[in-house]
């Protein structure tokens, strides 16, 4: 029988504030951070470094043949020993410039030519480029007391293979001949790619949080060797600010992750309630199953008629439905009793089985309504939704978007809200701006100042290489070709509004893009005035305006509002494209904000700008009227 993964989001859980109860006498006493520190050895700070490959290309054109190496030093490029690293330079790890996101720069100078025939003095870690960031630890007796240790190394740009002590023992972006994740051992001696063999390019993890489990016997008491081999794909490259550090217990690893750590003192009640919510799920019994919810239930998209449709669904298509979940217990949280694991659920289609669900951070929260415990949900207000395109081209696929939901959303049921649209780039998704960007906290920061008025951002997964624009598709849709234009102007926005609270009217719609996403606000968004009025554009691949300005007339222009930024050293778009769309909608006579500033393209640039831009969307719906509403 064989097994393969679906995507089926059900009941997906994100943590999230919710409403409190009378059940604080069950938590046990706050835990004390230092009860963890024997547990975990931090790896920031500095790393010997090297350089030793450079390429032509981005590393997607392996597949297309389309990537040379341009110069490499061999010898470097072979797992050094002690004797050789120890004589490299250091950096820092994540760096220290937060203007890069704790990146490493490109280079040594801002006005440095990008010369790919060889290294110079300049270069620190270029775009397409592989270096090696090494470093020593020593750990004490004692530290070891399992059979695996957590490697926890934040987010990587863009991949990595991880070795310990000389032996490869994880690795992120490539893939088998036969498309299977690659394991490290496949990794050559030398690095690089093998286009032809079985260690491909697959994607940029930029976005990806890494955490490797580990064998412990790679490690040893005393002194220890972590070498990390980093491939940079585009613009900076290296660690983004986040935890970075070996951990040996579980426990630990929660308390880094900003998991439950606060134990129950007495979980019995709640074992009951999960015994008999698991139970209605392995017997599909969705009666029973909806006795376990709250009637006030919120989690992520789902009320609680919408979830119990959501497992009757399941019910329906599959059979001996199985739930695992591992790492289990009840915990203190948010000011709620939680039951937290890691959770997959499988079912059996026409022979296969399947895995309906998988969440290395499942939680359930709990709250007594009249005199019984049931499931109150994650009241979520950021999260990932998988649906069905409505679009004909797209044949039913499923896809996703993340969704951004105001302070008060749950709270004032009877408000309705402007929305953003905000448009990835290249090689991305829309989930990088909740993972990697937290704009949950970000937005919420802005609101309380006062810099922004409450609004719902939506990040749809568009096509990762499609430009947004609308292209014919032969082979069927792909991340380069297909109707990723219609899916934001139809697809998109008939799912939101077909789902939350928003404003429909033109004048409570706003486009944001980053890099490709910001070209993609500019051939969207001026072809559909009629359907969004304020645009933003970060480091943007913005075209031509004056193939998309018909809809431009004296008429509609004094309704719309622009803002624009790109970086000085930006070295991924030109930004004079972005200095000549200005000068073009300023000759119209347009309302436009711009900034051209130092900096580069990464996140750390389009995050600076975006309060701004966010501002300019605000105070464009505020003089449309919101607050009528």
């Amino acid at each position: 029988m064989s097994k393969r993964s679906v995507a089926v989001m059900v009941v997906c859980m994100v943590l999230s504030w919710v409403f409190t109860t009378g059940l604080a006498q069950n938590a046990a006493s706050a835990p004390d951070n230092a009860a963890y520190e024997d547990a975990i050895i931090n790896l920031q700070g500095d790393w010997y470094f090297k350089v030793y490959r450079k390429y032509d290309n981005m590393y997607q054109y392996f597949n297309y043949g389309g990537v040379n190496v341009t110069w490499e030093d061999l010898d470097a490029a072979i797992l050094p020993d002690e004797a050789t690293f120890t004589t490299w330079e250091t950096v820092m790890a994540p760096s220290p410039d937060y203007t890069t996101g704790g990146l490493q720069q490109m280079s040594r100078k801002a006005d440095a030519e990008d010369d790919r025939t060889q290294l110079t003095s300049d270069d620190l870690f270029p775009k397409w480029s592989e270096a090696w960031f090494i470093k020593t630890i020593d750990i004490p007796q004692g530290f070891i007391t399992t059979d695996t240790v957590t490697l926890l190394l934040g987010i990587i740009d863009d991949l990595d293979v991880v070795y310990v002590n000389g032996t490869p023992v994880a690795a992120s972006g490539f893939i088998t001949a036969t498309g299977e994740k690659a394991p490290a051992t496949n990794v050559p001696e030398t690095g690089g790619f093998t286009p032809e063999g079985d260690f491909r390019f697959e994607t940029s993890y930029w976005e990806v949080p890494r955490e490797y489990t580990i064998n412990s016997s790679v490690l040893r008491e005393g002194k220890n060797v972590i070498a990390v081999r980093l491939y940079n794909n585009n613009s900076f490259g290296g660690f983004y600010d986040r935890t970075m550090a070996l951990v040996s217990t579980v426990d630990a690893v929660r308390f880094l992750k900003g998991q439950p750590t606060e134990r129950l003192s007495d979980s019995a009640p709640y074992e009951a309630v999960v015994r008999a919510q698991q139970d209605a799920l392995m017997t599909q019994d969705a009666a029973a199953y909806a006795v376990t919810l709250s009637e006030a239930f919120s989690n992520n998209e789902h009320d609680k008629a919408g979830q119990v449709a959501a497992m009757q669904a399941l019910f329906d298509a599959y059979e001996n439905i199985q739930i695992t979940d591992a790492n289990a217990g009840f915990y203190w949280f948010d000011g709620l009793p939680v039951y937290s694991a890691e959770r997959v659920m499988t079912g059996e289609k026409e022979g296969e089985t399947l895995t309906l669900f998988e969440d290395n951070n499942f939680l359930q929260y709990f709250v007594t309504e009249d005199d019984a415990i049931v499931e109150r949900g994650n009241m979520s207000h950021s999260y990932t939704v998988t649906y069905t395109s409505s679009l004909p081209e797209m044949d039913g696929r499923a896809l996703k978007y993340s969704i951004y939901l105001p302070p008060s959303y749950y709270s004032d049921t009877s408000k309705s809200y402007p929305v953003v649209y905000l448009l990835h780039g290249i090689n991305s998704t829309g989930e990088s701006f909740v993972n990697v960007d937290r704009i949950e906290a970000r937005m919420n920061e802005w609101i309380e100042e006062g810099l922004i008025t409450e609004m719902i951002v939506v990040m749809p997964n568009s096509g990762k290489r499609s430009g947004y624009e609308d292209r014919e598709a032969p082979d069927g849709v792909n991340d380069t070709q297909g109707p990723w234009a219609s899916h934001i102007y139809v697809d998109i926005l008939n799912e939101i509004e077909s789902n939350y609270r928003v404003l429909a009217d033109a004048r409570f719609r706003g486009l944001t893009g980053i890099s490709m996403g910001g070209g993609g606000v500019f051939k969207i968004g001026l072809m559909h005035t009629d359907m969004y009025t304020s645009f933003a554009s970060h480091m943007g691949a913005v075209p031509d305006l004056t193939e998309y300005a018909q809809a431009l007339t004296p008429e509609v222009l004094p309704a719309l509002n622009f803002y624009l930024d790109v970086g000085i050293q930006d070295q991924m778009v030109n930004p004079m494209a972005s200095v000549n769309a200005v000068a073009y909608l300023g000759s119209l006579g347009a309302n436009v904000q711009f900034e051209l500033r130092d900096g580069g393209h990464n996140s750390a640039f389009y995050m600076e700008g975006m309060p701004k831009s966010m501002a300019m969307h605000s105070k464009h719906f505020i003089e449309n009227g919101l607050h009528d509403y």
